[in-house]
């Protein structure tokens, strides 16, 4: 074999040298490359597990349902991350095709033949990566007793079989009493972060059981609180026509009965006031010391106002004739009957009643009250919280 020269010795030194320096650089790169990916394996976890939750908010679990009236039921649900993907309700076993997304609000007719007795209600919700979520409430179904015939100035409410007693006053017909009805029951805490919902609170009463809330001597003397909603029977009602005569709210009252509007509790004052002899009233003494009066000014509250109930007047030196205490002429038989706070706690006066009207005003809700500070009616300019808790009188279609 030829020797080689020493330039060629040198030349493939030369090479040997860079290509031990090319890969040891190149597998430095390799390696900070794998080592990369494999540093970015480490940190890629797995996808996170789906987490649903769902709830039957009405009605109460154990609750006693009335098959002649309509059931609300409320449902909600959560999700964590994702979107539910199905909703599905069941009364019964039946699915109710109506409900397909959550929230939900739903009014539910029975059957006629439906029976008496347990009934379950289900709620399933599924999420988009297939996680599901189930709540049911069970309730028992009960039907109203029949209906008894009303004596003469009677009503009778089909949906409780509860009597009032009735009066006609002009062309009007008038619940002689505050009316009742009392789906369910609230906590008076509730009028406090009431947003839009319905809610019936009696007197005095710090409890969710309608039996034992109507086992009270406040609720057979008084009635029902309502908050406006409740009156009007609507979430997030917006309020209707002040001067309607009818008002067309049926409202919370029975069929064949409205709530009044302003303008109706003004035909009732308009007529009342006509029919009374007049009164000495709005009296006030100038620098002078002469006396100044209105010698035609009609008692209404004396001639609307119940015999129990009310408080001597403070205000018989400027309206003598309210010293007289009330009348109860026509036999509305107005009363005290207290109120719910917004605040959530109760209130009572013997000297004043409020009622609900049917409009919304620039502050609230309209209402109207009876005073024996006062010979009429006064008639709310800017309107009160709905939230509050208000006794009201129903008046005939």
């Amino acid at each position: 074999r030829t020797p080689r020269s020493l330039y060629q010795r040198l030349t493939i030194y030369y090479y040997s040298l860079n290509i031990n320096t090319f890969m040891k650089k190149f597998g430095f790169f390799l390696f900070a490359v794998l080592g990369l990916i494999a540093c970015g394996d480490d940190n890629n976890d797995p996808t996170p597990e789906q987490h649903v939750t769902c709830s039957i908010s009405a009605p109460a679990e154990g609750a006693t349902v009335n098959i002649a009236e309509k059931m609300t039921i409320k449902g909600e649900a959560t999700i964590d991350f994702g979107e539910i993907s199905n909703v599905t309700l069941k009364v019964g076993g039946k699915a109710i095709s109506e409900v397909t997304a959550v929230p939900f609000s739903y009014d539910y007719t029975f059957e006629a033949n439906q029976a008496e007795g347990a009934l379950k209600i289900e709620l399933t919700v599924k999420g988009d990566q297939g996680t599901m979520a189930t709540s049911e409430v069970n309730i028992t179904l009960t039907k109203p007793e029949p209906t008894p015939e009303p004596g003469e100035g009677e009503m009778v409410d089909s949906r409780d079989n509860h009597v009032y007693k009735t009066v006609e006053i002009g062309e009007q017909t008038w619940m002689a009493e505050n009316l009742a009805y009392l789906p369910k029951v609230n906590k008076p805490a509730a009028a406090a972060t009431c947003e839009g919902e319905p809610l019936y609170f009696v007197y005095d009463y710090d409890g969710e059981d309608v039996n034992a809330a109507k086992n009270t001597e406040t609720y057979k003397t008084y009635g029902v609180l309502y908050n406006w909603y409740a009156a009007m029977n609507k979430e997030n009602e917006e309020g209707k026509d002040a001067d309607a005569v009818p008002s067309g709210v049926q409202g919370i009252c029975p069929s064949g009965w409205h709530l009044p509007s302003k303008a109706e509790w003004k035909i009732l004052e308009n007529f009342v006031a006509e029919q009374l002899p007049p009164v000495e009233g709005d009296v006030w003494e100038d620098d002078f010391g002469d006396k100044h009066s209105d010698p035609n000014c009609k008692n209404v509250w004396s001639a609307l106002a119940g015999l129990e109930g009310w408080s001597a007047s403070g205000n018989s030196d400027m309206n003598p004739d309210l010293a007289n205490g009330p009348r109860n002429t026509y036999g509305l038989t107005i009363i005290p009957s207290g109120q719910c706070y917004q605040t959530g706690s109760f209130g009572w006066s013997e000297s004043g009643a409020d009622f609900w009207t049917t409009e919304m005003q620039s502050q609230g809700a309209g209402n109207i009250t009876f005073s024996n500070n006062s010979y009429g009616i006064t008639y709310s300019k800017y309107g009160i919280t709905p939230k509050r808790g208000f006794p009201i009188r129903c008046i005939k279609d």
